[in-house]
């Protein structure tokens, strides 16, 4: 009788596995009955094997009901002058949420980036795909779809490769670079025998692989540095850099935007330069002001003691955008306990001025063409120079003010500025024999993506 019932719980066991096999969930019945009251050995080794069983029906129950087909829902961000190809595998749930590549907030890739290329970390899809381009790197991933669960690439199955032949086809793409094990894995496996180009396997920015330190990824990351073929800006009369404003701002990128750039760029030189530095920053009545409201609010963001100086409340500018800029940064500098003083007389100017680490010269842009500097922007401008000359730092916006951007001649007074944040191009006075010592080190800051503007349009600027 014993071994007729071993038999049968061997045929009942060999029916589970069919019925597994088969996709059906059939679960046996195990006997309690024994060979003589005592369990025989068979009966042992199928109860232990259909226990086994039971917990990896269970476990599978269970990562079937967080397992999704993801089908990838970004576009691949290229054009004619990528060079690079980078990576991934497939967004996580954040970045499909975000709609862009590395879209989790603690994913370390746009830090990355912006420790690269020495630029404000890109905060928006509009300046992330920018950023991209400006640099000549495409942004794709490996799969255009598959199942996994969650975020893990360690769970992904069922893939199906991205054509890459999309950007291959499209850019001179000279290198390509997996960002992380699993986005190289499966390069090498589905892409590569069609590509024909090797990928280089980079550090994962993921909060996965947080024991990989900042500066140890910004160290692997250069590794893209020698096939960018950076693009070289060229330098511009002012007329046609408002020509090329223009057509940014057609081209989708709003002068507003700019604006919001062009602050961020003035704010990360300087928290770069000094982080703990104290911070005055002189506005004037036009955009070049707008700038300067925009690099307070960062400044002050970033826990910098900061104060405005300001010779009219941020609602009576008239200027746009600037006006928007100022109204807008006014309230999170109150929040943050950042100074503003609103057409202070010269004493107040040079009490605060004493306080200060750096000055930031917002007054006059490239609009200013003429031989003197009116009131009361003169005394600023050399108290100002007075402070520089006891110790502080001055970094211009765009210009230093005084100065004209086309000509390079300067006025009495001029801003001697140890640094100038001039933005898109340089300009053609800047370069000028006789402006040097009032432009310092010249830093250019790209803000937006001109390289096709001017191959299109260059005979319109």
């Amino acid at each position: 009788m014993g071994y007729r019932e071993d038999e049968r719980r061997w045929k009942r066991l060999q029916d589970m596995l069919a019925a597994e096999a088969s996709g059906k969930t059939v679960k046996p019945a195990v006997s309690q009955r024994t060979l003589f009251g005592i369990p025989s050995t068979v009966e042992q080794t199928i109860e232990r094997i259909v226990a086994q069983d039971e917990e990896e029906w269970r476990m599978k129950r269970m990562r079937a009901k967080h397992t999704q087909r993801i089908i990838h829902p970004i576009d691949p961000v290229f054009d004619a002058h990528s060079r690079i190809l980078v990576l991934g595998t497939m967004p996580s749930p954040k970045s499909r949420e975000a709609g862009f590549y590395y879209g989790h907030p603690q994913n370390r890739f746009w830090r990355v980036m912006a420790k690269l290329f020495d630029e404000p970390v890109a905060m928006t899809n509009d300046r992330r795909r920018d950023q991209m381009l400006r640099h000549h790197i495409a942004l794709w991933d490996v799969l255009a779809s598959c199942d996994i669960e969650g975020a893990s690439d360690a769970s992904i199955s069922a893939c199906v490769a991205n054509d890459l032949s999309v950007i291959i086809d499209a850019a001179p793409i000279e290198a390509v670079f997996c960002t992380g094990a699993k986005s190289a894995e499966l390069y090498t496996r589905l892409c590569e025998p069609d590509t024909g180009i090797s990928c280089v396997r980079l550090p994962s920015t993921s909060p996965a692989n947080a024991a990989v330190k900042l500066d140890e990824l910004v160290a692997s990351y250069k590794a893209m540095l020698p096939h960018l073929h950076e693009f070289e800006p060229p330098t511009l009369d002012v007329a046609d850099v408002v020509a090329l404003e223009r057509a940014i701002d057609a081209s989708g990128t709003s002068l507003s935007e700019l604006m919001d750039r062009a602050g961020c760029s003035i704010a990360h030189r300087v928290h770069e330069g000094n982080p703990l530095a104290r911070v005055v920053i002189l506005c004037g009545n036009g955009n070049n002001g707008g700038d300067g409201w925009v690099a307070a609010r960062e400044l002050a963001k970033r826990g910098h003691e900061v104060c405005l100086v300001t010779s009219r409340n941020a609602d009576e500018l008239k200027a746009q955008p600037a006006h928007d800029a100022a109204v807008a940064a006014l309230h999170p500098l109150v929040e943050e306990g950042a100074n503003v003083l609103v057409s202070p007389d010269e004493q107040q100017v040079e009490q605060a001025l004493e306080a200060a680490d750096v000055i930031i010269d917002a007054l006059l842009g490239t609009g200013f063409t003429g031989e003197a500097v009116k009131q009361p922007f003169d005394a600023w401008i050399a108290l100002a120079n007075n402070r520089r000359a006891q110790g502080a730092s001055i970094v211009a916006a765009d210009t230093p003010s005084g100065l004209n951007a086309q000509t390079g001649t300067a006025s009495s007074p001029c801003i001697t500025a140890d640094e100038t944040v001039t933005m898109i191009v340089p300009k053609t006075g800047l370069a000028r024999e006789g402006a040097a010592s009032h432009v310092g080190a010249l830093h250019v800051a790209p803000l937006a993506y001109i390289e096709p503007l001017l191959s299109d349009s260059r005979s319109q600027l």
